[in-house]
Order: C-alpha cells, then sequence, then structure tokens
C-alpha cells in the first residue's frame, strides 16, 4: 500500500517563497544592471579599453612586467586576463563590468553575513542581500560607471565580519587584498585595530595581512617589472590629481577653493582627519571593556568611512562607496536610524548625477554635505551613548 505524501510544513513553504522572491529580486536588479551596460563613460573609453588594447599587443606574460596604466596591480591583472576574452565577442566595456557585477554579489553576501550576527530571520538576511544589491550607488559604480568600487568594498567589509567573527587569517587576508585594489580599503583599516584591542582578532597572525598584499605584487615582480612601478603605484596616485576636492560633497566645498591646489590646506586636511580618527580610536580604547554589542562595531565602521572622505582633500566622487553600504547596516541593526542610509546614498549619488549626467545645477553640494555633517554627529551620538549607557549598566 503506498504512503500518503506528507503535506509540506508552513516552515518549508515560507522558505520556498522567501528563496523565490530572491531570485526574482536578483533577476529584476539584473536587468536594471543589463540595461546599463551600453553606456560607455569617459573613464572606460579614455583609460580601461585603451590599457586592454595595449595587453591585447602582448603575451599574458609580457603584460605582467609592462606598467600598463595608473591602477594597483591587482585589477591590473584582471584587466590582462579579461583582454584575453576578446575571442568572445563581447565588447570589453560588458567585460570590465562584469568583473564588478561579481563583486556586488559578494558585497551583498558579505552584508547579509553580517546581519545575521543579530538576527537569524531569513527574511531579514534576504532583505539585507537585496537592499545591498539595489543602492542606487552600487547599481550605477559597477554596470553604468564600469569602476571597481565593490571589489576592494566587498574585501574590506568582508574583512570587517571575518574579524567580528574572530577569524583574525581570513580577515587580515581579505584586508590586504583589498588594499591590494584601492587604497580606499584603509578607509576600514582601523577597525582591526579595534577588533585586536577587544580580543576578537589575534595580533599574532597581522603577519598575514602584509604577505598578502606583498604577494599581489610577486606576479609582477617576479615578470621582470621595475621595483618602483611595482611599489610605487599608491603614490603617484596620490599626485595625480592637485584639487582639493574631486566632485565629493564633503567639508571641502565649504571652502572657495575647492577646485584649485594648495598645498597648505591638503596638509591641514590630512592633519584634522587623523586628529579625528585618533580622537574616536582613542575613545574607543578608552571605553574598550564596555564595546560589547554588536551594532556598536558597525556604527563604529560607518563613522571611519564616512569620516575619512568627508574630511580628507582631494576626494573623488566615488569614495563614500564603502560608507554606503556601511549606512544600510546602520539601519538593519538600529531601525529607528532608517535616515541614515538615505542620506548617505543621497550624498553620494549627488557627485555619481553631476559626473555621469553633467548634471551639476541639480543641488548644491553645501547642502547634502551639511546633512551629512548631521548624519555624523548622530552616529558619533549614538555610539557614544550606547558605550556610556553599557558603563551604567555595569555599575
Amino acid at each position: 500500500m503506498q504512503a500518503p505524501n506528507k503535506p509540506i510544513s508552513p516552515d518549508t513553504t515560507d522558505k520556498l517563497i522567501a528563496y523565490l522572491f530572491t531570485f526574482i529580486g536578483i533577476v529584476a536588479l539584473l536587468i536594471i544592471r543589463g540595461a546599463l551596460y551600453y553606456h560607455e563613460w569617459g573613464d572606460f573609453s579614455h583609460f580601461l579599453q585603451p590599457w586592454m588594447f595595449e595587453y591585447r599587443e602582448m603575451t599574458f606574460l609580457e603584460g605582467l612586467r609592462t606598467k600598463v596604466g595608473n591602477y594597483n596591480h591587482s585589477y591590473m591583472y584582471i584587466l590582462n586576463m579579461i583582454s584575453r576574452l576578446e575571442f568572445t565577442g563581447l565588447q570589453d566595456v560588458w567585460l570590465v563590468k562584469t568583473v564588478s557585477v561579481l563583486f556586488d554579489f559578494l558585497l551583498a553576501f558579505f552584508v547579509m553575513k553580517i546581519v545575521s550576527l543579530k538576527t537569524s530571520s531569513l527574511n531579514t538576511k534576504i532583505l539585507a542581500f537585496l537592499l545591498t544589491f539595489a543602492i542606487p550607488t552600487v547599481v550605477l559604480n559597477s554596470s553604468m560607471w564600469g569602476q571597481c568600487d565593490s571589489i576592494y568594498a566587498s574585501l574590506a567589509i568582508g574583512s570587517v565580519y571575518f574579524g567580528l567573527t574572530g577569524r583574525s587569517k581570513s580577515s587580515y587576508a581579505l584586508m590586504g587584498l583589498a588594499i591590494s585594489f584601492k587604497m580606499q580599503a584603509v578607509f576600514l583599516l582601523p577597525m582591526l585595530v579595534i577588533l585586536i584591542l577587544r580580543n576578537r582578532m589575534s595580533l599574532k597572525h597581522c603577519y598575514i595581512f602584509f604577505l598578502t598584499f606583498i604577494a599581489t605584487l610577486l606576479p609582477a615582480l617576479i615578470a621582470g617589472m621595475p621595483f618602483d612601478d611595482v611599489f610605487l603605484v599608491y603614490f603617484r596616485q596620490a599626485n595625480y590629481f592637485d584639487s582639493l576636492n574631486m566632485n565629493l560633497a564633503n567639508v571641502w566645498r565649504f571652502t572657495p577653493w575647492f577646485y584649485l591646489e594648495y598645498e597648505e590646506f591638503r596638509l591641514a586636511g590630512l592633519f584634522v582627519a587623523g586628529l579625528a580618527v585618533l580622537g574616536l580610536m582613542y575613545f574607543t580604547y578608552v571605553n574598550r571593556s564596555r564595546l560589547v554589542h554588536n551594532i556598536d562595531y558597525i556604527r563604529l565602521a560607518y563613522l571611519f568611512a564616512i569620516i575619512m572622505p568627508f574630511l580628507l582633500p582631494k576626494m573623488h566622487d566615488r569614495y563614500y562607496f564603502i560608507a554606503d553600504v556601511l549606512s544600510l547596516v546602520v539601519f538593519l541593526f538600529d531601525k529607528r536610524r532608517w535616515y541614515v542610509p538615505l542620506v548617505t546614498i543621497f550624498t553620494s549619488f549627488v557627485g555619481y548625477v553631476y559626473f555621469l549626467m553633467y548634471a551639476h545645477t541639480v543641488i548644491d553640494y553645501i547642502y547634502p554635505a551639511l546633512a551629512l555633517l548631521v548624519i555624523i554627529i548622530i552616529v558619533r551620538r549614538d555610539y557614544v551613548i550606547s558605550l556610556r549607557s553599557e558603563e551604567a549598566s555595569q555599575d
């Protein structure tokens, strides 16, 4: 006699619906990205595509030892590899953008993993993934602009996740790899120091950070690239542009000299930004025994990621990218702060609109910069109050 079919449990049904919703959401967001693939911008036509053409004139090994472009080696290795895929018939711009979109997935995955530290709810974790994948600046950055910010951002945020979960080796490795792609990953480097101070990470494994970064240089070095071309990429990048502000709504937009080069102001900006970060780190160090909740680590990571580009000179329009993502995580941990991602992402988006659509008259940069300053003050206040309330609860 045939046994009756077991009814599907409500939990299984809920999971199937959640996974179906996730699939539909991802497909919809990929369709949006696909529609933007056809747009080519100056950064691609003036830089990335000529670099790929140059690689095609060489063997892969010749490409490793030849200085092409001004990006660090990890990304240039990728361009060297995908430039060999010309035979597929795909346009170069599609290849470049697809690499970045793949890291959009990794970025959303690590945000989902961080949110899983707060809740085991499948729906909340799926929401975290889809919202990250749908952040306007994330979508535009990879699929319209063809930039690679999702690469270093996903690795740096992944490093913070592994640090929060006590996996020191993975955290150091990802941070070293993140910085090998873009120097802007250092915005989150202070988080590793804080995690070490709180014994969530082991200092004895810090050598992995340096080994990982050096390992990314070895292919170029072994292939025969000159020593200075291997090690001075970031130094040369820092001196490539001279303006105090490169189209980012930050503190330098309050000055009348933001488009000019003033060495004295650049040094002052570095000093003030360094002082702000060190002050935040010192406050955390003094109160380190009270830093126990993951939400406070998230607030701190957001503050590091937003304060540095907000105060530093020579910041480009895309440099709030990590802060855009972490602002969403702040909201997912603390629903009262729903306006944190709205203001942060909008402020970042203003620079995208200016560059991609030449719509510089839409809004004066001073207003979103002021709004962002208010958000920084609010999140910092939440962080300070949380640590002090933890002190009160221990008394």
